[in-house]
């Protein structure tokens, strides 16, 4: 399929009315909020199991402690990333362009 240069024009026109900011911070926050949780994780494995290397006092125990938190942090995050994605594939029409003559 070619692409005429009336509906490239239209394409663009179409993309700029969408709300990609609202997009983009919704992302970024699903992606934050979701591996916020592992921080506390990371605590959680230091305080139920304190004899092993996730102690901070242990030699390694903090370098141990911040891999676990970061693992558990991205994995989180790309899930709850891939929970926001499936209720919001692309960006809605901007607000002030719902029904807006201005």
């Amino acid at each position: 399929m070619k692409l005429g240069g009336n509906m490239a024009i239209t394409m663009v026109a179409t993309a700029q009315k969408l709300d990609w900011r609202g997009w983009i911070l919704g992302v970024w926050g699903a992606l934050v909020s979701g591996g916020a949780g592992a921080i506390g994780g990371g605590f959680g494995a230091m305080v139920a199991d304190p004899s092993h290397d996730f102690t901070v006092g242990t030699p390694g125990g903090i370098r141990h402690l911040l891999l676990v938190m970061g693992v558990a942090f991205l994995f989180s995050g790309i899930v709850s990333l891939a929970k926001f994605l499936q209720i919001h594939p692309v960006p809605e029409i901007g607000p002030n362009l719902i029904g807006d003559s201005k």
